[in-house]
Parts: structure tokens; C-alpha cells; sequence
């Protein structure tokens, strides 16, 4: 998600822009909620602006961007239970429609394969927007762990900061994400065994 930042994703970013702009006037005359479109309107302008490894490579752009996504994520399935669509149904729209957003097209297939059976095979499936923020912010966070340890770095801390960080601050950010994902299992053993059985 956060490689959308690439000057060769421009087409694709102008294309989200219209379809955000669209699904609004849409939304807006059917009495719908626009929590679809807004965030997708956002990040898209957020990418366009961005230079590569610039704001959404920095802890406050993936802190947004992972909220924007989990609003995202929530107006769809908002839109599509208004519709009295099964839950099972809904989280395969959501998922067919991220893989298209944030997937290279390479691994779509798989990708598809994959989360259709982990949907159908799953009994008991919840819609935890805490659990979808925390999920899209750790992998968010794990793509800038991995890019701290590229010769170039990145600018941890943009805008509030210009400094470039590196290697050594890759390996205090994996040690501390590996704590808090620790300690967030620990803490939600109960529950994220509901969401999996």
C-alpha cells in the first residue's frame, strides 16, 4: 500500500481519484454513507503529492493512511450489510477490492485463492475496526521496518523531521514491534481466538 507513492502508480492514483469522486456523487444521491469515498479521495491526493519514501513512509503517514484504510474498509461493509448481504459475502468484496488497490497484479490470483478459502472455511468471522487498524498499521510498519535497512533509508519522522534513518533504527523498530505485537496478543488471546474459530 504504501509504494503507491511511485511516479509510475500516477495512472492508477488519478484513476482512484475519479472513482472516489464518482462513488461520492453516487452515495450522496442514493442516501448513503460517504465513508467509502472520502478515504479513498484522501489517499489517493496523499499518494499523488507524495514523493517516493517521502510522508507515506513515515510513521505519521502510515498512523493516517492506516486510518483512512480501516474507514475504508468499514464504509464498505457498512454499505453492503445496509443491503442485507451475508457477512461472508462482504468481507470477499473487501478483500477482492483491496487486493486490486494495494496487490502487485503478480500475486492477485494467489492472493484471491488464499483469503476465498480462509473466508469460506472460517465459522465465526467479526468485524473489529480496532483489530482492522492494528492489522493494516502493522503491516504497514513491518514495509518501512524493511525499508530502513535499504542503503537510501528513509525520513522516519516526515514532516516533523528530515533526518534519515537507517539500519540501526530498523533494528529498535523490529524489537519494538515485536514487543507490542507480544504484548497485544497477550492481551487479546480470548478474542482473537473468536475472530479465528
Amino acid at each position: 500500500m504504501i509504494d503507491m507513492d511511485h511516479h509510475v502508480k500516477k495512472k492508477n492514483l488519478i484513476l482512484m481519484v475519479i472513482s472516489g469522486i464518482l462513488l461520492c456523487i453516487i452515495l450522496y444521491f442514493l442516501k448513503l454513507s460517504l465513508i467509502i469515498s472520502l478515504p479513498l479521495i484522501i489517499m489517493s491526493i496523499m499518494f499523488y503529492v507524495s514523493k517516493h519514501r517521502g510522508f507515506v513512509h513515515s510513521l505519521p503517514g502510515i498512523l493516517i493512511l492506516s486510518f483512512l484504510l480501516t474507514f475504508f474498509i468499514l464504509g464498505i461493509h457498512t454499505l453492503f450489510y445496509e443491503f442485507n448481504i451475508n457477512s461472508k459475502i462482504i468481507f470477499i468484496i473487501i478483500s477482492l477490492i483491496l487486493g486490486v488497490i494495494i496487490l502487485n497484479k503478480k500475486i492477485l490470483f494467489p492472493f484471491f485463492i488464499i483469503t476465498l478459502a480462509g473466508i469460506i472455511l472460517s465459522s465465526n468471522i467479526l468485524l473489529n475496526s480496532s483489530y482492522i487498524y492494528l492489522s493494516i498499521l502493522l503491516g504497514s510498519l513491518s514495509h518501512i521496518m524493511l525499508d530502513l535497512f535499504t542503503p537510501s533509508g528513509i525520513k522516519l519522522f516526515n514532516p516533523i523531521s528530515r533526518r534519515n534513518f537507517k539500519q540501526k533504527s530498523g533494528v529498535v523498530l523490529i524489537v519494538l514491534w515485536g514487543f507490542l505485537a507480544f504484548i497485544f496478543i497477550l492481551n487479546n488471546k480470548h478474542s482473537l481466538f473468536l475472530i479465528y474459530s
